[in-house]
């Protein structure tokens, strides 16, 4: 799991800020820009097969095969994909991977739309286990789409399957974040006991097993309150999914490490940002080009003066668990779901100028 810094809210945010503070203009940018890990749709191939992930332990109901089937249909929903000009959707991928030789799950996934329009910015976690249809791989978590195709399937994925139109993402990989966090200076986070208990033990397994250094200098203190975590603990924290609802809290927990991030880097200087984000900038993957970041960077005075909404999906209440093939994965109520997140991001048919996309026009 992993949560993600923001190539849109950290990148642009601090090239958009030096600009506006009459700084150092196109060739800062451009230098910036050059440690991206910047991946071309066309370059990614789609593999045959990827590591399997562990059996979940079984509470969904168990299905038989023609009520999979009947799943599986109800998910052709009637909407169809739309898009909307005042609106710039990316999506923010966090990749759990404990080596480089697989693309890795994304296990943490939040669409980012930019409302130009309404002067808000919202944020939504696509939890991991949501049952999809995955183009040229069939039925599986959304977490695998990444796993086998990289940005571009997710976002083929997320945009079939959720009516949403996005093919703008940015990854970073879960030892990648610890790095990031610690760029930065560390975030503010208030975390309770219980929470500290779990976020410790995740502490100490990262230390000791995977990143081999000593944690005692990282723990939470076991009382909780404010804290002000450096990347081992901000990513253990945004780790727990032992804590109350699952999975479900556990995205909150990531909107929230993502939202104390943004306003750490709101607060610096600008050379403290310019210096930072050269650092940052190598652990992004994205397949947003330079020409375009550019053109976002004239609106970005406004957008820092943007409302912040989060949400997830699915909805309390309005999904299902089934077991299939050893894991346990979750069925929203799609007509239901798409009609509330469609709502969320782009507005009522009246206050929005959403429009739908054909497939003939999209093809």
């Amino acid at each position: 799991m992993n949560l993600k810094k923001t190539f849109l809210i950290s990148f642009c945010i601090v090239i958009g800020v030096v600009l506006v503070s009459g700084g150092l203009v196109y060739k800062l940018g451009h230098d910036l820009y050059g440690n991206v890990n910047y991946v071309s749709d066309d370059t990614v191939t789609v593999e045959e097969t990827v590591p399997e992930e562990e059996t979940d332990e079984g509470v969904g109901e168990v299905v038989s095969y023609d009520e999979l089937a009947e799943i599986q249909d109800s998910m052709d929903t009637t909407k169809e994909v739309v898009a909307d000009d005042d609106i710039y959707n990316v999506l923010l991928i966090g990749v759990d991977r404990q080596e480089r030789t697989w693309n890795g799950n994304s296990d943490c996934m939040i669409l980012v739309s930019i409302n130009k329009a309404a002067n808000r910015v919202t944020m939504v976690s696509l939890m991991r286990d949501t049952y999809v249809n995955i183009p040229d791989v069939g039925y599986k978590k959304l977490n695998a789409a990444y796993a086998y195709g990289a940005g571009p399937l997710l976002c083929e994925t997320i945009t079939e399957t959720y009516k949403i139109e996005v093919d703008k993402y940015v990854a970073v990989d879960f030892w990648d974040l610890v790095d990031i966090i610690d760029i930065i200076g560390g975030v503010d986070l208030e975390v309770s006991a219980e929470e500290v208990e779990v976020a410790n033990g995740y502490i100490m397994d990262m230390c000791e097993r995977l990143m081999d250094i000593d944690p005692s200098s990282h723990y939470f203190p076991e009382e909780g309150g404010w804290v002000h975590a450096d990347g081992v603990q901000a990513v253990a924290y945004a780790r727990n999914r032992y804590v109350g609802n699952s999975d479900f809290d556990r995205t909150e927990r990531q909107r929230y490490v993502l939202t104390q991030l943004m306003e750490e880097v709101k607060q610096m200087s600008v050379a403290q940002m310019t210096e930072k984000m050269q650092s940052i900038l190598e652990y992004i993957t994205t397949n947003i080009s330079e020409t375009e970041i550019w053109s976002m960077l004239t609106e970005l005075p406004d957008m820092l003066e943007y409302d912040f909404e989060t949400s997830r999906v699915p909805y309390d209440g309005m999904y299902s668990t089934i077991y299939v093939n050893g894991q346990d994965m979750l069925v929203p109520d799609w007509e239901e779901t798409l009609e509330i997140l469609h709502d969320f991001i782009y507005g009522s048919e009246e206050e929005s100028s959403t429009e739908t996309i054909t497939e003939a026009a999209a093809g």
